[in-house]
Parts: structure tokens; C-alpha cells; sequence
């Protein structure tokens, strides 16, 4: 069960950062883009990306909340690190990002630092 919530968890972190920078990219990337700061806010706030990520941030803090009453800390948080790797990985598929070879290598030994404390 513990293992199926830590799934649902970085599930909605890796899809809430999606989500969150597509909504922007269609907003805008800063205020000076949109016109200020209100027209920014406005347009971040009516963007269905961005409130589509608020709800995934929303249910990533419960399952997480869940997680953690079942399991220790030392142990569960190392598994949110592979957010870095998907994060990353559906970065390049979906938004078309460029990431350099020493992104990929911090990448893989992540995943070697995941592996390892969840060996423990």
C-alpha cells in the first residue's frame, strides 16, 4: 500500500510541474511579457494548466500526508528524488527542453541514490 501512494505522490509532483510550466509558457514567462504583474496573476490564476496543477500539488500532499503516517521519513523521501529523473525525462518528451549531458549524468546517480536507500 505504502508503496502505491509513494506511486500516486510523484505521480502528481512530476505531473504538477508539467502542467504548471505549460500553463505558463501559455501565459507568459514573466510580467513584463503580459503587461504587469496583475495581468500575470490574472492570467496564471485562469489558466486551466496551472489550476490543473494546483490540483495535482493538492492531491500529492495528501497521499504524501498518508505515506508518511505509514512509513518513515529517512526511507520516503529519497523516492521523491526520481521526481528529478521524470521530471526532467517528460521535460525533453513534452516541452521540447534541452538538457545537457551533466543534467543526464546528475540524473542517473540520482537514480543510483534512490536505489540505494531504498536497498536499506
Amino acid at each position: 500500500m505504502i508503496y502505491v501512494l509513494l506511486l500516486i505522490t510523484l505521480a502528481g509532483m512530476v505531473a504538477a510541474q508539467l502542467l504548471l510550466k505549460k500553463g505558463l509558457i501559455e501565459v507568459g514567462r514573466s510580467p513584463s511579457e503580459v503587461g504587469g504583474l496583475i495581468h500575470f496573476f490574472t492570467g496564471v490564476f485562469t489558466n486551466l494548466y496551472v489550476l490543473a496543477a494546483i490540483f495535482a500539488v493538492l492531491v500529492t500532499a495528501l497521499t504524501w500526508i498518508v505515506a508518511l503516517s505509514k512509513g518513515e521519513l529517512s526511507r520516503l523521501y529519497p523516492f521523491m528524488g526520481l521526481s528529478f529523473v521524470l521530471v526532467t525525462l517528460f521535460s525533453v518528451l513534452f516541452l521540447k527542453e534541452n538538457v545537457t549531458l551533466w543534467a543526464w549524468i546528475g540524473t542517473v546517480l540520482v537514480c543510483l541514490g534512490v536505489f540505494l536507500v531504498m536497498r536499506s
